[in-house]
């Protein structure tokens, strides 16, 4: 695809704050056929979308991929947090997110999410039973709710309250917002590891051997 041909109306982010605790590393800089994991999903997002971001709040880190880079507005709330910074930094009404630790990605499942016809700002896909709302679709007029979700969190924290997790899940973000949930298992272009992430040193070495 061309870059007359690549998406325009919906930017393509790539979380990476995530805390790496199981791995011991940062995962996002795990080498895979000689470059970075994120660096790899860059490429592959590229292929597809005309503007991409690298939500993180270590941007330094990445330095080596000359694209735009923006930190969390809340920090410390994880995914919701990386989320909702996108959406109010992104210059379109829709974003594609993902996650750093997803080597296995297709530009077909993004097209396919991305031509999903729906009134709903929030399109993620499901397969083997489980929804993967961390390679979805999230519309700008989820930013209230988000808001709302995060800074009551913050309230909560300053006054060292202790945080409800599932407060700030993915999972109680799209029941609150509503969701489009796609079944993508019957689709020519799913396999069993579409959507397989990496946290432990054992899922690498999986992950080298059908890579490298």
């Amino acid at each position: 695809m061309n870059s007359k041909q690549r998406v325009s109306d919906v930017t393509g982010v790539i979380l990476s704050g995530g805390k790496s605790s199981r791995m011991g590393l940062n995962k996002s800089l795990l080498i895979i056929d000689e470059i970075p994991m994120i660096q790899k999903i860059y490429d592959t997002m590229k292929s597809v979308f005309e503007e991409i971001i690298i939500s993180t709040n270590e941007p330094e880190l990445y330095d080596f991929i000359d694209t735009e880079k923006v930190e969390d507005i809340y920090k410390g709330f994880g995914p919701l947090g990386g989320i909702h910074a996108a959406l109010k930094y992104s210059n379109t009404e829709r974003i594609f997110v993902v996650t750093a630790d997803m080597p296995f990605l297709l530009p077909d499942l993004f097209k396919f999410l991305i031509a999903i016809e729906t009134e709903e700002n929030i399109v993620a896909p499901k397969a083997g039973n489980r929804i993967h709302f961390l390679c979805g679709i999230y519309g700008k007029q989820l930013i209230p709710v988000a808001e709302n979700i995060l800074s009551a969190s913050k309230v909560a924290r300053d006054n060292n309250k202790e945080l409800i997790k599932s407060s700030l899940s993915l999972w109680n973000f799209a029941e609150r917002a509503g969701a489009e949930i796609v079944n993508v298992e019957e689709k020519i272009f799913y396999m069993k590891d579409l959507f397989f992430n990496i946290n432990t040193p054992e899922d690498f070495e999986y992950v080298k051997d059908r890579l490298i």
